[in-house]
Parts: structure tokens; C-alpha cells; sequence
């Protein structure tokens, strides 16, 4: 569990009341990784949503599309709350990093049961991933035309 005020930080939290803060609190925790080591990896289950604090991360696929992810507010792992429920790419630690990290299960009970709350982290998370959307489209584009 953190403070809930330490999840103000965070944008993707933009817009939460104060007991919708405490609820997420309860059920968070501080998780540090280093650096080289692999947070998520691609086919398994999705059981943890992480929030980025600190660090930069590589989020890689199998078809050969790769992003980077850098500090604060970054999220990987939302599939532990959005459907298919198992991890779409491996997040590799380029730096040490810190994460704000949700069990799925619990995240998902609590965005369900208040349907405003869920709303509300619902389209953040998918702004946040739709500003990733026109780098990966460009990427299987790219490889469609045969270019590297």
C-alpha cells in the first residue's frame, strides 16, 4: 500500500476523488527493478498493471516492432485490465527502474464496481496507449513495403 496522495502524481490518476485515490492506494505497491531485467514477458498471463515512477524501459514484440519508454506515468502491463488478459510484448529495464504496481485482478474489481472511477482510468490508459499507436502502425507499415 502508498499514500494516496502519491498517486496525484500521476496523470493517468487526473480527475480521481479522494476515496476513488484511497481505493487504488490500498491495493498498490512500490516495485523496483534493474537494470537488464525483464518485467513482463510476451504470451504469459496478465496479472500486474505497472505505473512507471523512475527509469526507462524497452517494450519489444516478436514481429520485431520495439518502443521505449521513458519516467514518469508511462504504463505497460494494461492487458492485466484490458482484454486479451495475457502480456503482448516483452518490457525489458534499460535503467533501473521504480514502478507503481496494481494486481490486475484487484484493479479490475475496483474499475467495475464504480462504474465512474472505471470511466475515468479507462481513457487515460487508452490515451496513453493511442499516443504509442502511430509509431507501431508506421513500424508494420514499413515492414508491409519490405523496408527495414
Amino acid at each position: 500500500m502508498i499514500p494516496a496522495h502519491e498517486l496525484r502524481k500521476y496523470d493517468i490518476f487526473f480527475g480521481l476523488e479522494p476515496k476513488e485515490l484511497a481505493a487504488l492506494a490500498k491495493i498498490a505497491d512500490v516495485v523496483h527493478a534493474s537494470e537488464g531485467e525483464t518485467i513482463i514477458n510476451e504470451g504469459q498471463p496478465a496479472r500486474t498493471f505497472y505505473l512507471m515512477d523512475q527509469g526507462n524501459l524497452l517494450v519489444a514484440f516478436k514481429d520485431g516492432r520495439a518502443l521505449t519508454l521513458h519516467g514518469r506515468g508511462e504504463v505497460v502491463g494494461w492487458s492485466a485490465i484490458i482484454h486479451p488478459t495475457h502480456y503482448t510484448g516483452d518490457v525489458i529495464c534499460l535503467t533501473d527502474c521504480f514502478f507503481i504496481s496494481f494486481p490486475g485482478s484487484e484493479m479490475l474489481r475496483l474499475i467495475q464496481s464504480n462504474v465512474a472511477m472505471g470511466t475515468k482510468i479507462m481513457r487515460l490508459v487508452s490515451e496513453r496507449v493511442a499516443n504509442r499507436i502511430p509509431f507501431l502502425a508506421e513500424a508494420v507499415t514499413r515492414r508491409l513495403k519490405g523496408g527495414s
